[in-house]
This record gives structure tokens, sequence and C-alpha cells, in this order.
């Protein structure tokens, strides 16, 4: 009786409350964003529907999910006449005519490369959950395979190492990409979307897994390991044995369900594309084109507007001023410039600052961002890729080994961020692949890989390719 007392009217209604959240808040913040999603595919989609075929013209009311349903049903019947011979040509032809231009046949690749990858029936990208120690021996971090290292990462570090995607907290769209030796990926009992709600909640969402406990209540260390090794070797089979019987019955369902990811890797890549670029002309000719003046701007006359007319106006007058620039006039104008900037205390450490920093990137004898190299990082036997960008500040030599470089160590998937590094160039290991295709690498997390060219494996073989592990001071 006494136990009940204290639970009085304010007290039951705080449970009640906190109860009504946990009942109502989960379907609530679904519902919001499957609603967001289904609003911004129709906002996009319904308008281009012709009103002839649009139902909406024809009723007093929406239909919510139209844009959806039309998304879907366009991705099928891509994926269906992509199958065919003529479609195959189509796209042979597209791929070889975006091939030609610079910038967007390298997010074409890239992006096409990760979405077969990905899509694809028999890739494991993102499908397991490892423990790794990192960023040290003794402490432990959750990380995604994204596939099975092949080529010159491989035959520099060990017989098989994994491409190990280690997310942030509670983003896991960030993070860092790593190599490591199989021996050392603990293979864990969690699907990746367990996985991922264990990092996103920063370790408050654990899944719940039964094992054999002690007399204390408290798994023992052998049985812990045990049931681990157990539950994963029967949860693959019972996934394998589910999956042998999908792909021989090759139904109405399975076949459309294989036109819409058909249909996804031939229009994904390319609407990606032509978004970043649209996105890239739209920002330029926005902040352009209301600068130039109305008698020389062709939209003055013309009853529709000019997609990337201020890019074209960008381009001239870069071609213009370096041109100027080249003679006795134009490079006495730009010392005069400095001269004045120089005068100004914030505004010549900005200038002084950006000016280094282009002539460094864009001098032909530069080799900032000019090789890619694989370093032991965070700890010995745990590989990361890394740029080269020039040899180390004086000071900075006089306090390391000799022959020290800046290596700036990109994170995964936004390889415009992430550390400074400065190591002796004996430490490092230089890689034949391109920064263009080291990049890819990185963005991708590993599931773009490109092949190995280096001298031994031209001269040996695939057979005989294989480099002894690196040794270590550690």
């Amino acid at each position: 009786m006494s136990d009940k007392t204290p639970h009085s009217l304010g007290t039951r209604l705080r449970n009640y409350f906190l109860a009504g959240i946990l009942v109502t808040a989960p379907a609530g913040i679904t519902f919001w964003l499957t609603w967001r999603v289904i609003t911004f595919i129709d906002d996009r989609i319904t308008p281009m529907i012709p009103p002839g075929w649009n139902p909406e013209s024809y009723l007093p009311f929406g239909i919510p999910g139209l844009g959806l349903i039309v998304a879907v049903l366009f991705l099928v019947l891509v994926g269906f006449l992509a199958a065919g011979y003529v479609g195959r040509l189509v796209m042979g032809m597209g791929e070889r005519l975006v091939g030609q231009v610079p910038v967007v046949r390298s997010v074409y690749s890239w992006t096409k490369q990760v979405f077969e990858t990905v899509l694809s029936q028999s890739s494991s990208a993102f499908r397991e959950v490892v423990l790794i120690e990192y960023p040290r021996r003794g402490c432990w971090a959750v990380g995604f395979i994204t596939g099975e290292t092949v080529g010159e990462v491989q035959n520099l570090t060990a017989d098989t190492v994994y491409n190990v995607f280690v997310p942030a907290t509670p983003n896991p769209t960030t993070g860092f990409l790593l190599f490591l030796p199989r021996e050392e990926v603990y293979h864990l009992d969690l699907t990746v979307e367990e996985g991922i709600k264990l990092v996103i909640s920063g370790g408050i969402v654990v899944p719940d897994h039964d094992l054999e406990t002690t007399e204390e209540g408290q798994p023992s260390g052998a049985e812990a390991a045990k049931a681990q090794v157990e539950a994963y070797a029967k949860k693959t089979i019972r996934r394998r044995r589910k999956e042998a019987p999908q792909k021989t019955r090759a139904g109405f369902v399975t076949r459309l369900r294989n036109y819409f990811f058909a249909g996804i890797l031939v229009t994904a890549p390319l609407a990606i594309t032509v978004w970043l670029a649209s996105e890239f002309v739209s920002f330029v000719d926005s902040n352009v084109v209301r600068y130039i003046p109305a008698r020389w701007n062709p939209e003055t006359y013309l009853p529709f507007s000019l997609p990337g007319l201020g890019v074209l106006v960008v381009v001239v007058g870069l071609i213009l001023v370096g041109f100027l620039t080249a003679g006795f006039v134009g490079r006495s104008l730009v010392a005069s410039s400095e001269r004045l900037l120089a005068r100004m205390p914030v505004i010549r450490s900005l200038y002084s600052g950006v000016k280094q920093i282009l002539e460094t990137v864009f001098k032909e004898q530069s080799q900032a961002f000019r090789e890619v190299v694989l370093l032991e990082y965070p700890r010995p036997d745990c590989w990361a890729l890394g740029f080269i960008t020039g040899p180390a500040e004086v000071g900075i030599q006089e306090l390391t080994p000799d022959d020290t470089v800046n290596i700036f160590l990109p994170t995964t998937p936004n390889p415009t961020s992430g550390f400074l590094l400065f190591l002796p160039r004996g430490e490092v290991r230089a890689l034949t692949m391109t920064v263009e295709e080291g990049i890819k690498m990185v963005v991708s997390g590993g599931i773009v890989t490109p092949p190995d060219r280096s001298p031994d494996v031209a001269e040996a073989g695939p057979a005989d390719s294989q480099h002894p592990p690196i040794a270590h001071s550690g």
C-alpha cells in the first residue's frame, strides 16, 4: 500500500505523457519522413505529366504519391528497354557522348561505378557489420565492410585485406576508409540496419542477442566469442538458403524488381551528373548574368533565357584577363594592385594565402595533390589513402626526420575535409593510381577500386604480383 502512495495525480499524468510520446513519436517521425519524400518526388514529377494523362486534371482533388508511382513505372520501363539490344546501343552512344566532356565524364564514371557495385545482386558492399581496433590497440569501433581489397593496395599490405568504412556519430554518411587484414576484422551478428542504428544513437540503441551467461549473469569471454561465431554462421547459412530458391524462379515480380534496379542503374548516374552540372550552371548564371549590360545581354532581345550564358561570360572573361596580364601593361597593373592590397592589414593576409594556394595548385611544376600514397593510420597494420601536397615547411623539417612530406588524409565520402599529417617519405608507399582514381576510391568508401598498374605486376602478371607486407617500427 505504501508503494502506491507516492504516485500522485501529477506523477501519473507525467508517466502517461511520456508513454504517449513513446507510442506516437516513432510512428509520427516515420510518417513525416515518408510524407516528405513522397511530397518531394510528387512536386517534381507530377507537373511533367501531360494533362491528358494526369488523373488530377479530371478529379477535384490531388493524388498523393502519383509522382512516386510514375517514377517507379518509368524506372521499370527504362530497365526493360535497357535489357534489349536497342537499349544497350543507345546507352553506349550516350556514354561515349558523356565521355567527351572533361569534368562531366569523371562525375558520371564514379557515380555509375558506385551504383553498379551497390545495386549488384552479388555485391557485398555495405552488407557486413564488423568490429575493429580503432584508432589504437585496445580501443574498438564499428565499421562496415565495403569489399575485399584488390590491386596495389592489397599487394603492399597483406594477403587478404578488407575495405572498412568507419562512420562518424551521429552522422554515418561521413567517416574514414581504412584497409585492414582479415584477421583483424571481427564479424558481428548484426544487420546493416542494426549497425547504423547503433552508430547513429551513439550506443544507446543496442540490439538484443541471447548469449549463454555465467553464474554471475554475464556472458563469459569464451562463451560469448563462441556464440558470436555460431550465430554468425547460422545467420549466413539461413540467408544463403533463403536466397537460393529466389534465384532459380524468376517470376513476374522478380523480373519487375530486376527491371526497376536496372532502371536505377541507367538513370541515376546520368541524373546525378546532369543535376550537379545544372546546379553549377544555375549558380554561375544567377550571379553573373545580372551584371551584363542590357544592350549586351542577348536575353534582352530573346523571349527566353540562355542556360550557361553566365558560364560562357566567365570563361571568356578569364581568357581575356589572362591575355591582358601576359603583357607589360597587365603585369604593371597587377603589381600596382598587389602593392595596394599589401597595405591593408587583414585583406593582405587573406590575399597572400589564397594566392599561394592557387599558385601551388595550378602551376605546371606543382606536385600538390599529384601523388596518392598509402600510409599506416591511425595505428600499425591499419592503412589509409592520403595525398602528398608538398614538402614540409622548414621549421617542421628541422623537428622531424629528413625528407618529411605534407600528407592530406581525406574523410569519406567528403574528400574536402580531413587531416593534415607530416610523415617521412620513407614511411609512405607511393601508388600508381591517379589522383582522380584515389578520390573515387575515397568517395565510394572503397567500392570503386582502380586496377594495379605497378611495374612488378605488369612484368610478373597477376599470379606473381604479391608483394611482402611492409614492416613497421611498431
